[in-house]
């Protein structure tokens, strides 16, 4: 998941006075809600001088868990494109022998006689 970044503060550099405080073992600094992450986690590293924060990349689940539940419309229309899709299988269908048999290798090429 991305961290979701005001407009403004693409177009401009912004630089903000924060407070460091500790926090248990740790330091820890309060984040402006101009910064804030739209994320639960993020990646720290240093650059130089630098510490940087990002957000880390998400799973696919956690990415399909934020989107918007499909309407009744899309599901129908959903539901017609994979009827029309014959190439893939549906999940309770049991694969076709051909796919479930192991494909023989021989060291002898294609074509050639068999002793």
């Amino acid at each position: 998941m991305n961290a979701r970044i005001p407009a403004k503060a693409l177009k401009t550099r912004s630089l903000v006075e924060t407070t460091v405080f500790q926090s248990g073992n740790s330091q820890a600094i309060r984040i402006p809600k101009e910064f804030q992450f739209d994320a639960k986690r993020v990646e720290i590293y240093r650059e130089g001088q630098s510490i940087v924060l990002r957000p880390v990349a998400g799973t696919a689940a956690e990415a399909l868990a934020g989107l918007a539940p499909l309407s009744a419309a899309e599901c129908q229309a959903l539901d017609l494109a994979m009827e029309q899709s014959d190439d893939l299988l549906a999940l309770d269908e049991p694969l076709p022998e051909a796919l479930l048999k192991p494909k023989r290798s021989s060291a002898a090429p294609r074509g050639a006689p068999k002793a």
